[in-house]
């Protein structure tokens, strides 16, 4: 089993493809064209990688998603610095958790499903950055002024190989240097007010005229006596 996430996972992929052509009769001149294929890609992929790091070094993905992404993915973000705070396993097999297990050392970073308010309160505490995820919980991130980014198969890039890996780490840029979450986080304009107990006069007069109306327009005419 190989992935074609990230620029390890791409690598094997291509290596494992190239070995079983060749067990399949094709010439074995692939695999020298494969490594200098593999060469190729992984400088340019690198060099262009390089402009992010220090942008996102030492940010905090959340990542909601399940089956081989919640490894593959996982370790293709970890090539460029980043922190994982946490990734679902939902849907994921035994095979796929044990990887997981590898590559963060701890399972503490592990959960099988999160309910959504907890899943709110995570991300409304700033304990990420970013969460990556299907198109489901976008609100919630969205609710708690979180950059969010689809992972999932609606997403409208391409993640996958040298090229996808850059595309990725580019769509997360944008996502958390987004100069749009500086804006709504800042308090609203009547947040940042004094209350309006304290701007307005006392409304004690006010009050007894809308008593006093009140009572007239609700004065018959027997009500005045004789005239």
């Amino acid at each position: 089993e190989a992935t074609v996430y990230g620029i390890p996972g791409a690598t094997e992929a291509l290596r494992q493809i190239a070995k079983l052509l060749v067990t399949k009769g094709a010439h074995p001149e692939i695999l020298k064209r494969t490594e200098a294929l593999i060469a190729q890609e992984e400088a340019i992929a690198w060099q262009k990688l390089a402009a992010y790091r220090p942008r996102l070094q030492g940010k905090r993905v959340l990542l909601n998603t399940g089956g081989v992404k919640s490894w593959s993915v996982l370790h293709a973000l970890m090539e460029i610095g980043v922190e994982m705070v946490g990734t679902s396993v939902k849907k994921s097999t035994v095979e796929d958790k044990e990887r997981i297990k590898q590559i963060l050392k701890d399972e503490n970073h592990m959960f099988e499903s999160m309910a959504p308010r907890e899943l709110y309160n995570m991300l409304a505490d700033h304990k990420a950055d970013i969460m990556l995820s299907g198109g489901r919980t976008q609100f919630i991130a969205l609710k708690a002024k979180t950059p969010w980014l689809d992972i999932n198969q609606e997403r409208h890039h391409a993640y996958a190989g040298y090229d996808g890996m850059v595309e990725l780490v580019r769509q997360i840029d944008l996502a958390i240097h987004n100069p749009i979450w500086s804006e709504v986080r800042e308090p609203a304009p009547w947040e940042r007010q004094p209350d309006v107990e304290e701007e307005l006069p006392s409304m004690q007069g006010e009050t007894e005229t809308v008593y006093a109306f009140q009572k007239f327009v609700g004065t018959t005419a027997d009500g005045f006596g004789k005239c």
